[in-house]
């Protein structure tokens, strides 16, 4: 860690956690930054509805999450400095390729600005991926919009390469 910095402490996501995961990830959404897709946001990813009728005053977002979680938890995790929570990284494995082969995907990653820079975001990746090899998967994918030049040398940076599959889109 530069500068003394003290070094993050990676452990699995839990429910509780979803409330500092949000307030990252609309921090950095604040400054224009998309963390992979721009329509990709963690409440999306969670399922969390906003609109909700249920609570007229949510006490947590944890309330208000309508879908099940329960795999997005399995390759959850959180980097916590100075037991705040700092970042997160969440993903889940899926299919590829007409073998339909297992893949370890990396849906979303979220560092608290005053945090870049400082080696979380490079840990929690490493921390999925060893959760994936744990689980016989070989290949870890990300999307990364082709706009986004500091997201993609950061995975660059690490290993990362872009891989043989074009992701075309059509908006209807």
């Amino acid at each position: 860690m530069a500068n003394g910095d003290e070094k993050p402490k990676i452990r699995s996501m839990t429910l509780e956690d979803l409330d500092p995961i949000l307030a990252i990830d609309h921090k950095i959404r604040a400054m224009g930054k998309a963390i992979t897709y721009a329509n990709l946001t963690t409440e999306r990813i969670f399922t969390i509805d906003r609109k909700s009728g249920r609570l007229a005053r949510p006490v947590s977002y944890v309330e208000l999450i309508t879908g099940d979680v329960t795999g997005l938890l399995e390759f959850g995790s959180v980097a916590e400095v100075k037991n705040h929570v700092r970042g997160f990284i969440l993903g889940r494995v899926g299919h590829m390729g007409a073998a339909g082969t297992q893949v370890g995907l990396i849906l979303i990653l979220g560092v608290h600005p005053d945090y870049w820079h400082k080696g979380i975001a490079k840990e929690l990746v490493r921390g999925i991926c060893d959760q994936f090899r744990k689980k016989g998967i070989r290949t870890v994918h990300i999307g990364i919009d082709q706009r986004d030049k500091d997201l993609m040398g950061f995975f660059e940076g690490i290993g990362f390469g872009v891989g043989h599959l074009i992701d075309y889109s059509k908006s209807i």
